[in-house]
């Protein structure tokens, strides 16, 4: 599945650490881009992994604020 996931604020470099720290722990991540100026990620992953993936950014203390799909070729 492959998402555009708004989350409550990315603010800087430490934030984005923290955030691609937890997501790397989670399995079936295909690819992942966190776009720090709209505070959010463009994310590839296994459906199945929706779960681990909404844990992940809990524990990174992000909230999602909202979700798009996306069509696989997207940018």
């Amino acid at each position: 599945m492959r998402e555009k996931i708004q989350l409550d604020q990315i603010r800087c470099e430490r934030c984005v650490a923290r955030l691609t720290t937890n997501l790397a722990e989670v399995d079936g991540l295909n690819d992942a881009r966190v776009e720090m100026g709209t505070s959010s990620l463009i994310i590839d992953y296994d459906d199945e992994q929706r779960e681990a993936l909404d844990a992940a950014l809990k524990k990174a203390s992000f909230r999602i604020i909202q979700r798009e799909v996306l069509a696989p070729d997207a940018v």
